[in-house]
């Protein structure tokens, strides 16, 4: 297992700062994810640590090698393209055996580790058909098995789902997963769907413009953002615009918001006593209550309209100038125009310097 660091890595591209003195670890075995918006520098990245892109500055280490200017072929790395790059005139067999041949593997070492590779993604038996005979999801296995029969030390995998239906999608992430963990395999996936990063990662780092805004774990990142950015980007958010009017203790501030016309009691884990604030509230962190007794963070609002998506309900509710999108259990009964009271816990909101 190779744990890999970059420090202070910066690429330009013409006049634009792709990547902006970015400096990450990802720790061995670990399956990290880099995760942001279209044009962010997400690939760049990726392509800087397999060695197709050469940075202005900074350094990339494999454990203590310093591995910056190394070839892309000396850097024991595998990758997984978006659009799978699958010769369409060699067998399936002869892709996977590929890059082993590139190595000069003999053949009958190559026959093992391709059968190998085959079962690993459960393709027994389609060896001798070609790409254009296989649906997508076969062509993504292949394209994995080809990258894991070289046996890398580091697995780098570019949005290799993006062009899969929702089903299968769902079905390759937990399949993928699983082969990581198996294999122990520093792993470096590259996606913009945030469902995939959320449930795949052991770390994910989000970018914007380049920068590197926060790495941490999929849980932390969901209910512990450290900007409006980041919560805003990985999931559904409210957000609204307020004051911290007064401290309760070391953890909790009282916060006017200005289009509740209320206040509210957050949970800030000590980072904010004063000044103006963002408070992001996820939809899931309501709930629906029958009345007022012994409760703060009470909101009234009316149902402006609702929709069933099979596990959930998510509604729109209108709460003086605020709307407000709700998840509600899928077998809450709610119609338009309903008046509603909703109760949100302290420690499931995020107060945010604005």
């Amino acid at each position: 297992m190779t744990r890999i660091k970059l420090e202070n890595v910066t690429k330009v591209f013409g006049n634009t700062i792709a990547v902006d003195n970015v400096s990450l670890e990802i720790n061995e075995g670990e399956f990290f994810t880099i995760i942001g918006p279209s044009g962010c520098g997400k690939t760049t990245t990726l392509r800087i640590i397999a060695g197709f892109e050469l940075p202005e500055q900074g350094k990339i280490y494999f454990d203590d090698q310093d591995v910056t200017y190394l070839k892309p072929y000396h850097r024991n790395t595998a990758m997984v393209f978006q659009n799978y790059a699958l010769w369409p005139h060699m067998t399936v067999y002869d892709n996977i055996a590929y890059g082993l041949r590139l190595r000069k593997v003999p053949e009958e070492e190559i026959k093992k580790r391709v059968k190998w590779a085959l079962e690993l993604v459960d393709l027994e038996g389609v060896e001798k058909r070609y790409p254009l005979q296989l649906s997508g999801g076969q062509q993504q296995r292949v394209a994995l098995a080809r990258a894991l029969v070289v046996e890398p030390n580091v697995l780098l995998l570019d949005e290799p789902l993006s062009n899969l239906d929702a089903k299968l999608r769902v079905e390759m992430r937990e399949e993928i997963k699983s082969l990581q963990k198996r294999l122990k395999i520093t792993t470096v996936y590259v996606t913009h769907d945030q469902l995939e990063a959320l449930s795949m990662s052991d770390r994910i780092a989000v970018m914007n413009k380049g920068k590197v805004l926060q790495i941490d774990t999929p849980t932390n990142l969901y209910f512990k953002p450290n900007s409006l950015f980041v919560a805003s980007f990985l999931g559904r958010s409210n957000v609204l615009e307020g004051r911290v009017t007064g401290t309760l203790d070391n953890s909790m501030v009282r916060v006017y918001v200005d289009q509740l016309d209320k206040e509210l009691i957050i949970y800030t884990h000590g980072g904010i006593e004063t000044g103006k604030v963002h408070v992001v509230i996820r939809p899931e962190s309501f709930e629906l209550v029958e009345d007022l007794v012994d409760r703060d963070n009470i909101i009234e609002g009316i149902i402006e309209d609702s929709m069933f998506l099979g596990d959930k309900i998510e509604a729109r509710v209108i709460s003086g100038p605020a709307k407000l999108t709700i998840y509600l259990p899928n077998k809450t009964i709610v119609r338009q125009g309903q008046k509603v009271m909703l109760h949100i816990p302290p420690d499931r909101m995020v107060a945010l310097p604005a």
